[in-house]
């Protein structure tokens, strides 16, 4: 019998490090952005998500835990319950609108590259609650021993500025910290797809907003630059394999963005949406013994050469597309001209003729307004 399928015992002690995981695969710091388990949540109505499920995360087999004990430790907890069968979880309490995270989380760096999420966990808790971790992988880094970064979320606003004006040391270096807000407006990139200046514009080499580049380099610029450490490879796996099986068996780790597999083949590449998601994915198959399709999978992370191949590959795909679309978007221009001109040159009064062309214009810019809204929004 699988030991995470076993019936829950009344007398079954709470777990504290099992309860404390289970509350924080569903907490407010978590679940919004874990977007395998928060499509679980959506699945039912009323929210309910599989304590076997649960049970089969990487964290959660480490544990040790069983639903059984899963059961009893959510139980426990303040904001979740278990069916009457006790085999489902969910929230009691509704998820935030808005990120409540960003204001009571700080950035640090920089941490050795080998530190661990539980050191970092313990080493901050002696300023403060800490309610989780995430760890950054820097563009520059190429090896296991290059500087990290990360973001600490405590309890409260103070208890992160009180962190943040302290001199504190880890691993013999001093840490530089700022607090997410300011870290995030300092890095845009981070938190939306185009840098820009003050004043709205795309900053150019200038860093004033940007007019110094020729057209052909703004549109080498219109791509979305995607950054490094968001691939993986995955090797060993089994005959009879599909993208979906290898999607499915990932996503617990993040939102995986593309596939590349070919079915007959045993090695496939991932593309995850942040380098947070692919470092996650590496760690926590290391020594899992995850099969698919029966046979046993290895993971590494793609770097190098192979990881600057890939995201040139992307960069040029981008580029190809977007030239693709001129010629399109040229023959409708000259259509829309020689239909305007067509029309004014029937008019016979000077006046039918402005005030035709200007309510071309009008229409014309009111359309381009709402494509500019439309884009935003989506």
């Amino acid at each position: 019998m699988d030991p995470a399928q076993e019936t829950p015992s009344q007398a079954e002690p709470v777990d504290p490090k099992i309860k404390k995981q289970i509350e924080f695969y569903f907490c407010d710091s978590n679940l919004p952005k874990d977007r395998f388990l928060l499509s679980k949540t959506k699945e039912t109505p009323e929210g309910w998500v599989s304590l076997e499920l649960i049970a089969s995360f990487k964290k959660m087999r480490e544990l040790g835990a069983t639903t059984s004990k899963l059961a009893v430790a959510a139980a426990a907890s303040d904001f979740l319950e278990v069916d009457q069968e006790a085999t489902r979880v969910r929230r009691t309490t509704p998820l935030p609108e808005t990120d409540v995270t960003i204001p009571r989380s700080l950035h640090a760096k920089e941490f050795p590259g080998d530190t661990s999420i539980e050191q970092l966990e313990s080493f901050f808790s002696g300023y403060g609650t800490v309610l989780s971790v995430r760890l950054l992988k820097s563009d520059k880094k190429e090896t296991e021993s290059a500087p990290i970064s990360a973001f600490i979320e405590f309890s409260t606003k103070e208890e992160a500025e009180a962190v943040i004006s302290k001199e504190i040391t880890f691993a013999n270096a001093k840490l530089e910290m700022v607090s997410k807000e300011e870290y995030l407006k300092q890095n845009p990139s981070a938190s939306s797809e185009n840098e820009k200046g003050k004043d709205g514009k795309k900053k150019g080499h200038d860093g004033k907003g940007g007019d110094k580049k020729d057209k052909s380099e703004k549109k080498e610029d219109s791509y979305k630059a995607y950054p490094k450490g968001i691939f993986i490879k995955i090797e060993g796996i089994g005959e009879g394999a599909t993208m979906h099986d290898i999607k499915d068996t990932f996503s617990k780790y993040g939102s995986v963005k593309f596939v590349e597999f070919k079915e007959g083949e045993t090695v496939a590449c991932i593309r995850f949406d942040t380098p947070d998601d692919a470092s996650e994915a590496v760690r926590g198959e290391k020594n899992a013994g995850t099969e698919i399709c029966g046979s046993a999978i290895t993971v590494s992370a793609i770097t190098g050469e192979e990881e600057d191949q890939k995201l040139e590959e992307i960069k040029q795909k981008q580029v190809d597309n977007e030239n693709a679309n001129i010629p399109t978007k040229a023959v409708k221009s000259v259509f829309v001209v020689t239909y305007y001109c067509f029309q004014v040159d029937k008019m016979n009064r000077f006046g039918d003729k402005v005030l035709f062309i200007s309510s071309r214009f009008i229409l014309s810019f009111a359309r381009f307004r709402e494509v500019e809204a439309v884009e935003a929004v989506g």
